[in-house]
């Protein structure tokens, strides 16, 4: 019998196991966010298809996270399954743009990014920009993130970009941390804002149960994670969207919610967020897959 006191332990262990790491390696390949960052990008200044974005006010968003390609739970299934469902969904012209919320790729692999990149290509196909945030696995080689910036949009994973009444924050998190350069980016710009800001990232800030409360899966700093949780309550953000997580979970910290959403490559979920900036504005979830 294993000891209750011991279980969580246990189940980290196990965990870390089926995905051939140690702790440290839960965080590896390239882990200096502080040597990732190069300041904020600007999306609606330097692609034209993005300032355009400013203009409706209800439309809807295409969510993944966690496709991990490359990894044994992978089933090619469930990407036939996406992309017949894409096909005939019937508001799919509905649909601004797209995001992909890390771990793309299970290994880092240059094969593995390409492979996702083909998956983008099919996307973009249907008129649907993919926008993505790196993941924890997306570094698990030393070019891992050398492979994302070369295959995945928009090549950063700090930037923000603008609809008609929201700002779009998307924030590096793959190595468990903002970094102290990003950290003081972000509380410099997201106060300034006059839009409600949305923060896309991989890993969540904070956790009061979900994973038994489990470490790595969310902010490793207690620090970092009061001043976001202080920052985004200032802040008035309209949601935080993150994977990592397979399982998921909507978690809420006062007047910040935590979405968790699940898993596309183990689960076989994706999601639509509808997103009507006339009122609040409102951003509801649904959920799609097997």
């Amino acid at each position: 019998m294993i000891k209750r006191a011991l279980l969580p332990s246990f189940l980290i262990s196990l965990f870390l196991a089926s995905c051939n790491l140690t702790p440290d390696g839960f965080w590896s390949g390239d882990s200096n966010v502080n040597h990732r960052f190069s300041g904020l990008k600007k999306l609606s200044e330097s692609d034209a298809e993005v300032k355009s974005w400013d203009e409706e006010e209800k439309y809807q968003v295409l969510v993944l996270t966690d496709v991990h390609i490359g990894a044994k739970f992978y089933h090619k299934e469930t990407e036939d399954s996406f992309f017949n469902w894409l096909k005939n969904y019937t508001e799919r012209d509905k649909i601004k743009f797209a995001l992909g919320l890390g771990d793309f790729t299970d290994g880092a692999k240059e094969g593995e990014f390409r492979y996702y990149q083909q998956m983008t290509e099919k996307i973009n196909g249907y008129g649907i920009k993919l926008l993505n945030v790196v993941g924890n696995h997306d570094l698990y080689r030393a070019d891992g993130y050398e492979n994302y910036e070369k295959y995945c949009y928009p090549h950063s994973s700090y930037y923000k970009f603008y609809t008609k009444n929201l700002v779009w924050y998307g924030l590096d998190t793959a190595s468990g941390t903002l970094g102290s350069r990003q950290l003081a980016s972000l509380k410099s710009a997201l106060p300034s804002e006059t839009k409600k800001p949305v923060i896309i990232t991989h890993v969540p800030f904070a956790s009061e149960g979900k994973a038994l409360g489990i470490m790595p899966f969310c902010l490793r700093d207690t620090t970092e994670r009061n001043i976001l949780i202080s920052l985004f309550s200032q802040c008035k953000i309209a949601g935080y969207f993150c994977g990592h997580y397979h399982p998921g979970g909507l978690e809420s910290f006062g007047n910040v919610t935590q979405y968790g959403l699940k898993s596309f490559g183990e689960f076989g979920k994706w999601y639509i967020l509808d997103v009507d900036e006339t009122a609040g504005p409102v951003i509801t979830i649904r959920e799609f897959g097997k």
